[in-house]
């Protein structure tokens, strides 16, 4: 549980010893909903909370602590194989018959663990009849059994069953926690990376550990050490330099060497959004400068940019935004790019002067 504010939350509940029979995890994707209901799976099933409790089976009213993480039962949830801990993904198991066999599984005592636990992931996409179906075990749920509802669209599931579970909201991550998340990996895993490296990783998965797991997995496949060019040529990313070469030349009327550098960005295979990203995070960074004046060109840069991104999404020309951005800022007395509307009326004018003076 990287995100702060839920492991407090969380770790408030193991130690304040009342468990709900069913808790709700609301947050956008890659926020660790999954991961944090495994977590709790563990914690009231662990063999060292068991056993330090002195009770070989579990009550609603103990205080825990985190799971060991090296006993049987952790490890079994860890990998996915302990029989008693079931993870089920609504997207596809979606209808009445789902819930109605997990009901009948419900009924059954755990095989082996004090506690029977249910995950199920994408809640939001049950049917009304599944819903209805899991409502009636909500509200009599026999003491051996806890849920983890997860959702990333809380407004389609029924306030019904809201009501009936502790709802806890998952937050974006910001960037030092998807650090400090890749780092256990890395520490855990063995791996060699530069720390430019892990801090670029972290700012490009938009507070997805997930993301940022599955990036790290990729960039680590051959067992060499992962530099910064690495990262920037996996995601599509133009490195530092050429984000602050490309807004001088745009801040200082150096339109021609704008599209010779979009050119060679472009044939690197860099990313438009991501270029587009990077311009305007180089900007702010520019005009939150301490002891800088904000000078109206950068502002109105920022602007053009921020306009470019709606452009970006429709044209053939992925850069071609972009690069007319940064040439309107340049242009000598903020003279703007003609349009194609304007354009022809500049034709149309030109040839009516042209047969006037025939």
């Amino acid at each position: 549980m990287d995100l702060t504010d839920v492991r407090e939350n969380l770790l408030g509940v193991l130690k304040g010893g009342n468990l709900s029979h069913a808790y709700l995890f609301v947050g956008p994707r890659g926020s660790g909903k999954t991961s944090a209901a495994r977590i709790l799976a563990a914690a009231v099933n662990c063999e060292v909370n068991s056993k330090d409790s002195g009770q070989a089976r579990m009550t609603d009213k103990k205080v825990l602590r985190e799971p060991c993480g090296k006993c049987k039962v952790c490890k079994g949830i860890k990998v996915g194989n302990q029989v008693d801990v079931l993870e089920m993904d609504a997207a596809s198991h979606r209808g009445i018959d789902d819930i109605r066999n997990l009901k009948e599984r419900i009924r059954l005592a755990p095989v082996s663990l004090p506690k029977k636990v249910y995950i199920i992931d994408e809640v939001h996409m049950l049917t009304k009849e599944a819903f209805n179906a899991l409502l009636k075990v909500l509200e009599e749920p026999p003491k051996h059994v806890m849920f983890f509802l997860c959702t990333t669209e809380e407004h389609k599931v029924p306030e019904t069953i809201i009501s009936r579970c502790t709802k806890i909201a998952f937050t974006k991550a910001i960037k030092k926690e998807v650090e400090s998340a890749l780092q256990k990996v890395i520490k855990g895993e063995k791996l060699k990376i530069d720390k430019e490296a892990v801090g670029l990783l972290a700012e490009s998965v938009d507070g997805s550990f997930r993301e940022g797991h599955k990036l790290l997995e990729q960039l680590a496949v051959d067992g060499k050490k992962i530099t910064k060019q690495e990262v920037e040529k996996m995601l599509g990313l133009a490195g530092g330099d050429d984000v602050v070469e490309l807004l001088k030349m745009s801040l200082e009327g150096r339109s021609k060497e704008i599209g010779k550098k979009l050119g060679e960005l472009e044939k690197k295979g860099v990313s438009a959004s991501s270029l587009l990203g990077d311009l305007l995070r180089g900007l702010q960074g520019m005009i939150r400068a301490p002891h800088q004046t904000v000078q109206g060109d950068k502002v109105r840069l920022a602007g053009l940019l921020i306009e470019s991104a709606e452009k970006l999404k429709v044209s053939p020309l992925p850069f071609l935004p972009i690069e007319l951005a940064l040439l309107e800022v340049g242009m000598e007395g903020g003279e703007k790019i003609p349009t194609p509307i304007a354009s022809d009326k500049l034709r149309d004018s030109s040839t009516r002067r042209l047969g006037r003076n025939d």
